[in-house]
């Protein structure tokens, strides 16, 4: 395997430390761990690895890496979470998105293993200080960063198209919604009153302010059939929608967690391959879909998390050898002031990220 300088430096401080690796998306993190177990593996004899990752997709990465590492992914125990795991017994651990160390069933994996801990995530920060501070006591307080500037040009460059194209008429319907399920949902949820507020208002503004957002979705519908020549990976907030994009982009193709995953494999290899030029997913495209060769990608999906936002724009900032920029479309959501507010704060992330706003 041939690293790059900045994967080779994160190899060195690996055999000084364990800890949290975070890095951008496409910088390659799943080569670095493989090659930290290398290093471990050339060391000393019998050690027993664990490597935990979110899905399937990220588990098969995993396997590939190693090969590519020259390990047996046969002295590697890699598993998803919600598999029975038992890692308490390894020398190393391996956690691929480590974002979710917090969450009970990661963190009891990650507990019970006493030996070296490695964490690797583009994001792994995010709003809730007190999963921040989970996660750096998880990986006992070690961070080695890589900045995008430490990448130079191994990733692609990005153009920002932000559209207004919206139903303005939807403010009214939005709030009113929120209200409606607030107050049935008040009865039951024992949550406070400012999160059950959010959690009314975020499925409000996705069914009524993206969803039934005709402008908005006419927009992007026409934005992809301008650009039918490019490879188009379009990402969406619900099953049904996407269901609409699919029926009026010609060979387009929704890949959902829904579907098996045979088919979500093959659909995958048929993009990759450039067989099939857009591509429709929904949630499961946020972690681990290794597509690099997305040229467009359509931001349907709207949101303010900053996480979830550079793991999807990063899909377009894979660089290969046919592929040295990209274009991302998203939009500016004045429908509603939350909507404004989520888009603002994508904003500043596709700023982090480098985007070249048009």
């Amino acid at each position: 395997m041939n690293l790059r300088d900045y994967q080779k430096n994160a190899v060195e401080w690996a055999k000084t430390s364990d800890g949290l690796i975070i890095a951008p998306a496409g910088s390659g993190k799943t080569w670095i761990a493989a090659s930290i177990i290398k290093n471990e593996q050339n060391g000393g004899s019998g050690l027993r690895f664990g490597w935990l990752a979110p899905t399937r997709e990220t588990c098969q990465q995993a396997r590939t890496s190693l090969r590519v590492a020259g390990v047996s992914d046969e002295i590697v125990d890699i598993r998803c979470p919600h598999e029975s795991v038992d890692f308490s017994k390894k020398d190393m651990l391996i956690v691929d998105e480590a974002k979710h160390s917090p969450a009970a069933g990661w963190r009891r994996i990650i507990e019970s293993c006493s030996g070296l801990r490695f964490g690797f995530d583009a994001t792994p920060w995010g709003d809730d200080e007190d999963r921040n501070a989970v996660t750096r006591t998880l990986f006992r307080n070690r961070t080695y960063e890589i900045k995008r500037s430490d990448i130079g040009d191994s990733l692609a460059d990005a153009y920002l198209h932000l559209s207004d194209a919206t139903d303005l008429n939807l403010k009214q319907k939005i709030d009113d919604n929120i209200d409606r399920l607030f107050v049935t949902r008040r009865r039951y949820m024992r949550i406070s009153d400012d999160e059950l507020k959010r959690m009314c208002a975020w499925e409000s503004l996705v069914d009524i302010g993206i969803c039934q957002n005709r402008d908005r979705n006419a927009y992007a519908v026409d934005y992809a059939l301008e650009h039918l020549d490019m490879q188009t990976l379009i990402l969406i907030p619900r099953i049904a929608l996407g269901e609409e994009y699919e029926a009026a982009i010609p060979r387009s193709l929704l890949v959902h967690s829904k579907i098996g995953k045979k088919q979500r494999k093959a659909a995958m290899e048929e993009f990759k391959a450039g067989n099939l030029r857009t591509m429709i997913a929904t949630s499961l495209a946020d972690e681990g879909l290794d597509l690099p060769n997305v040229e467009l990608l359509i931001m349907v999906s709207g949101g303010r998390s900053s996480q979830k936002t550079i793991q999807r724009a990063s899909r377009a900032l894979r660089k290969t050898d046919s592929k040295n920029c990209a274009t991302i479309l998203d939009f500016s959501d004045r429908f509603h002031p939350i909507g404004a507010y989520h888009a603002k704060k994508r904003m500043e992330c596709y700023r982090q990220l480098g985007c070249v706003f048009q």
